[in-house]
């Protein structure tokens, strides 16, 4: 075979590469539809991005580990560090990738992508990230690939045979200058024969914890990183970061400005998504203050996104008020749905 593509979907959850590669795998199959709605309720947050000049972290919280090792049970997962493949020669790096994709392993490649045209970071400073392969055409010298591009918009693309291993060189080097850490090589195969019916405990739990503003996830292996916030706490440091921004904070590190409405916006749309699947699935009744609740917050989540890419074009000091009426109004607004569903859930 010298073509193949591996299927794959539109991921429903994009904020984040861990969830468009994943998701991008397993959500195209029906089977794993109440797997997905009986989790992605909580949120996180770094807390001290101010203190120590970390980079701000808002995103959906599943417990330890990262997503990418072993946390979607409906992917076999395998993986490997640059010293397991440092006897390839560079040559054998496409064999080698073909060959897997051959055998319907999906590969998340790491490598430095500014060695990628599409990249944002293109020609630029590196940057170590994963690169989801899930295809190539050996006659075309390219492989079929899913990654966010120059734009910031996470689509399917070309890669060629050339930028790749240029990019799997320039990690290497950069692995043994010491200037990154191995972040590892996935490969996933899906499982079709996991069953896993919806958790209606699994659930309540995780909501409870969101409107607690703690986790009990995975706490028997990893102790929760006291330098996170969780669910209706996360407001708290949206607001402290975006009023940062206003006040231009010397102190403020890497800045994701929309990407952390991104991450809020798809956190209220997969609430209103999972309580259309409950009602549809006769798992809860039909509520209206409910449903349309979570259907306003979502709609006022995106327009609040939008407003800010339009402010990153053209200047709007006014978005930074529209910031603080919206978190207080979703602070407010939230548990009293959160506690409806509960209770709903609990009949």
């Amino acid at each position: 075979m010298n073509a193949v593509q591996l299927p794959l979907s539109n991921p429903p959850l994009k904020g984040f590469l861990r969830w468009g590669y994943t998701l991008s795998i397993t959500s195209r199959h029906e089977v794993t539809i109440p797997w997905f709605y009986s989790n992605f309720i909580q949120l996180s947050c770094t807390k001290k991005f101010l203190e120590d000049g970390r980079q701000c972290y808002v995103d959906f919280f599943r417990g330890q580990p990262n997503e990418l090792n072993f946390n979607n049970p409906f992917l076999l997962t395998c993986n490997v560090n640059y010293t397991f493949l440092e006897n390839l020669a560079l040559d054998d790096w496409l064999k080698f990738f073909a060959d897997q994709i051959r055998n319907e392993y999906y590969c998340i490649v790491f490598l430095d992508e500014s060695k990628l045209s599409p990249a944002a970071c293109y020609q630029q400073e590196p940057f170590p990230h994963h690169l989801f392969l899930y295809g190539f055409n050996w006659e075309e010298r390219v492989f079929y690939a899913s990654m966010f591009d120059h734009t910031g918009v996470y689509r399917n693309l070309e890669i060629s045979f050339e930028e790749f291993l240029d990019a799997v060189n320039s990690m290497k080097k950069l692995l043994k200058e010491g200037q990154t850490s191995d972040h590892h090589t996935y490969f996933y195969k899906y499982e079709p024969e996991f069953h896993y019916p919806f958790d209606k405990i699994a659930v309540i739990d995780q909501l409870r914890d969101y409107l607690n503003g703690e986790t009990r996830l995975n706490r028997i292996n990893y102790n929760p990183d006291e330098n996170e916030a969780f669910g209706i706490r996360v407001y708290d440091y949206l607001q402290m970061y975006y009023d940062a921004v206003e006040q231009n904070d010397p102190r403020l590190g890497m800045r994701n400005d929309v990407r952390h409405l991104h991450l809020l916006w798809e956190h209220k749309k997969m609430m209103s998504d999972r309580i259309e699947y409950l009602v549809n699935e006769g798992i809860i009744p039909y509520d209206e203050e409910l449903s349309e609740g979570y259907k306003d917050l979502a709609k006022r989540a995106m327009k609040l996104r939008d407003q800010y890419i339009r402010h990153e074009i053209r200047e709007d000091k006014e978005v930074f008020e529209r910031l603080r009426l919206r978190f207080n109004q979703f602070r407010d607004e939230e548990p009293v749905l959160l506690q409806k569903l509960i209770a709903l859930l609990e009949g």
